[in-house]
């Protein structure tokens, strides 16, 4: 366990240094004292964007397993790279001489053949993510829709194509529970791949990488690597934490020249460690959660934002965005079960979650059959540390829609280009997360949801046969009784008013 995933060596003295955080602009080198400073492009620009995890999976060439009915082996990949991250496409050829592909996106993985193209497709241009919808034997929803120019790309082994040094790339993907079809758009018709969702553990999966691979592998830092010592003296120098940018020798004494560029470093490890200290699981805190040995890779904080602002922010609308709350998601990764999700809210305690690698059964209107709405929302990042499987960035804006399903929740996770699924389950703190992590445990507390709650159309329609029973017998006194024009008309306005309070939003919770 005191092993770090993430890794690099000493340009000083060459020795192996371990890096509790890949988005860490400075790691002191336990061998020669010296200080490493880390660069990696633009991620050290703000201070605020996330590394990205690369190769954290067990595939590689070689690797055999076991689907439906047929053996297979892996014989070339396609490692894509664009500016919101990247994915393996593992080139498969079965035992009966035939071919698919294997996608790993993160923690999801996918295993399609090519098939006939539909009948009836939409044109690219027009497919939304979360909202447009293509029968094809099943009604699929589109759930990640992508229009992007793919460079220096890296294959691997045979594939049954040359690869191009830049790759138009335009590409829909649908899903219906955990059946996935694929749309190319690179012709016309557009090419189709159909096939499922799959879980690694049920391929019978041989000849994987290791452990001690996997960290090589996916947890070696890349970029530039430097020692900052005084020019002077030679003594290692250290970076203060604050905001000053002024640079004393320890050793010497020696004031040093600070260029804008160091400034902007300087600047830019003093919020990396200010993040630090404001994470409740620190990037690279160790532990055991479960029964698996894990590690802190990420974490991310989102402002909360009003439903209607978010939706307004993904569709391209200028508006001023108040934050109403805030939430904290924590990346856990371990070699033997890949990645886990803990959440930490103000209002509603902490959470594991998980991606759905099946979409939950929906309705006409893509949402959870036989769930109940609890409430819409927006999410916009503050700052992420650490890596993630795709690359998140400060201002990234999701609109979230949870549903209640048991113990738990259902939440669909919309941004402009992609919708994705996640069940979440309470977790207490000092039972679980604080002995997991050695941790101390927190006060309790009483949360207070900012959100809230939609209310379901059955409580309403109660609520309003209620008051239609309560007011028919009066209504007839008015009209027969007292013959009274004017008071049956308040009455009717009131009634009115009242119909629309109850059942205002009703389009929200149709699904109740």
């Amino acid at each position: 366990m005191s092993q770090t995933f993430f890794h690099t060596d000493c340009p000083a003295c060459g020795a192996p240094v371990d890096v509790a955080s890949p988005t860490a602009v400075t790691v002191v080198c336990g061998y020669c004292n010296s200080m490493l400073v880390l660069e990696n492009g633009a991620l050290n620009d703000t201070g605020r964007d996330s590394a990205l995890i690369e190769d954290a999976g067990p595939l590689q060439i070689g690797t055999q397993g076991h689907f439906g009915t047929l053996d297979f082996v892996l014989i070339g990949r396609i490692q894509a790279r664009y500016d919101a991250g990247m994915w393996n496409e593992w080139y498969i050829r079965f035992a009966d001489g035939s071919h698919g592909w294997l996608s790993e996106a993160g923690d999801l993985y996918v295993l399609v053949r090519a098939a006939a193209s539909p009948d009836t497709y939409p044109e690219f241009q027009d497919i939304r993510a979360g909202v447009s919808q293509l029968h094809y034997n099943k009604t699929f929803i589109a759930s990640d829709v992508r229009d992007i120019t793919l460079s220096n790309a890296a294959a691997q082994g045979e594939l049954p194509f040359a690869l191009p040094a830049q790759w138009h790339n335009r590409v829909a993907d649908w899903r219906c529970e955990n059946h996935f079809l694929t749309l190319d758009y690179s012709q016309n018709p557009p090419l189709a791949f159909l096939g499922v969702v799959v879980d690694l553990n049920s391929l019978a999966l041989t000849h994987t990488r290791d452990n001690h691979q996997i960290r090589q592998a996916a947890g070696k830092l890349k970029g530039e690597r430097s020692s900052d010592r005084c020019p002077n003296c030679g003594s290692p120098v250290r970076w203060p934490h604050g905001l000053t940018q002024a640079l004393i020798c320890p050793a010497c004494n020696s004031e040093l020249a600070v260029d804008s560029g160091k400034a902007q470093l300087i600047a830019a490890n003093a919020m990396r460690h200010a993040q630090q200290q404001a994470l409740t699981l620190p990037i690279g805190l160790q532990g055991t959660w479960r029964g698996t040995a894990v590690t802190v890779v990420g974490a991310v904080r989102y402002e909360e934002l009003e439903s209607n602002d978010a939706l307004a922010l993904i569709n391209g609308k200028a508006t001023r965005a108040t934050p109403v709350g805030w939430w904290f998601e924590y990346l856990l990764h371990s070699p033997e079960k890949g990645f886990i999700w803990l959440v930490e809210t103000p209002e509603d305690g902490w959470f594991v979650a998980e991606t759905l690698a099946h979409f939950p059964r929906l309705d006409a209107h893509g949402k959870p059959q036989g769930s109940r709405l609890l409430y819409h929302y927006g999410g916009r990042v503050s700052y992420a540390a650490g890596a993630f499987y795709w690359h998140i960035r400060a201002g990234d804006v999701s609109h979230y829609s949870d549903y209640s399903d048991g113990k738990g929740k259902l939440c669909a996770e919309q941004s402009r280009s992609e919708l994705a699924w996640s069940h979440s389950t309470p977790v207490d703190f000092n039972r679980e997360i604080a002995p997991a992590f050695k941790l101390s445990p927190h006060k309790k507390t009483t949360p207070q949801s900012s959100r809230t709650p939609a209310v379901s159309n059955k409580l309403r329609q109660v609520f309003w046969a209620a008051y239609l029973i309560i007011n028919i017998p009066a209504w007839w006194t008015i009209i027969l009784v007292h013959e009274d024009i004017n008071a049956l008309f308040i009455s009717g306005m009131i009634s009115y008013i009242v119909f629309k309070i109850l059942f205002a939003g009703d389009d929200d919770n149709d699904d109740d």
